[in-house]
């Protein structure tokens, strides 16, 4: 990635106060989390420096091909998606025209929330699902980083999978981090879309997330997804801001 003066990209790996650093307007909370996840699944971390302070941080999964730059300045995230090369990256900031917006929606726990009602049997996320998910998985999206799944579920990532006819016909994600939850990593097999299995698959992390101690709950969704977004919004969460998927150069 091309160094400039105003967003010195450094091979170092800093870390610590990340988790009082403020590079994004959404994901603050997450930012140690991410640095370990990335590390643990073999992909890699960057410090993006200005003027030799810490001005954003950059993660990347080499299998993937995808990267994510967090960022409060436009000039750091920019250095950072210009030289993105076969990579996607996500950015706070858009820096071409085709772009794809992602919507953050974003919901909180205070209040007394009614019993989810489900209309699928759904079950935690067990190592002994990892075979099937990840056929899931690189059915929708075709390529998935096996070495995310080692050693979940874990105190801070917890999976839900919902069973159809005697597959697997949905996942999703949820990731606490204190009174922080984001929803990700929702997949269902085209067959089984339109039942009911997103909105089960979300009302299920909310719980799980309401009962591990998360008071506000976020999950970044394309734009164009409209099922998801409908699905988000039935769930009581409301859109508060957008990020950008730029694609590989």
């Amino acid at each position: 990635m091309p160094d400039r003066p105003s967003a010195v990209v450094t091979p170092s790996v800093e870390v610590d106060g990340l988790d009082r650093a403020d590079l994004s307007p959404w994901f603050n909370p997450f930012l140690p989390h991410f640095v370990r996840e990335t590390e643990r699944c073999g992909g890699e971390v960057r410090v993006l420096r200005e003027d030799g302070s810490v001005a954003g941080l950059l993660i990347s999964d080499p299998v993937e091909r995808v990267a994510t730059v967090f960022s409060r300045s436009r000039p750091t995230a920019e250095a950072a998606v210009r030289g993105r090369g076969p990579y996607g990256m996500y950015s706070d900031f858009s820096f071409d025209p085709t772009a794809d917006p992602f919507d953050i929606f974003r919901t909180t726990l205070d209040d007394p929330r009614p019993s989810p009602r489900f209309r699928h049997a759904l079950r935690p996320f067990t190592g002994e699902d990892v075979p099937a998910v990840v056929e899931l998985i690189r059915e929708v999206y075709g390529v998935v980083n096996e070495s995310w799944f080692v050693g979940l579920p874990s105190g801070s990532e917890a999976g839900f999978v919902a069973e159809v006819e005697g597959r697997v016909a949905g996942v999703g994600w949820v990731t606490r981090i204190g009174t922080h939850a984001r929803l990700h990593s929702l997949t269902v097999r085209v067959p089984y879309r339109r039942r009911g299995l997103g909105t089960d698959l979300l009302l299920a992390r909310l719980l799980w997330a309401e009962q591990a101690g998360a008071r506000e709950v976020l999950s970044e969704i394309a734009e164009d997804n409209v099922g998801s977004q409908a699905v988000a919004v039935r769930g009581g969460m409301r859109r508060v801001g957008r990020i950008y998927f730029h694609r590989p150069l």
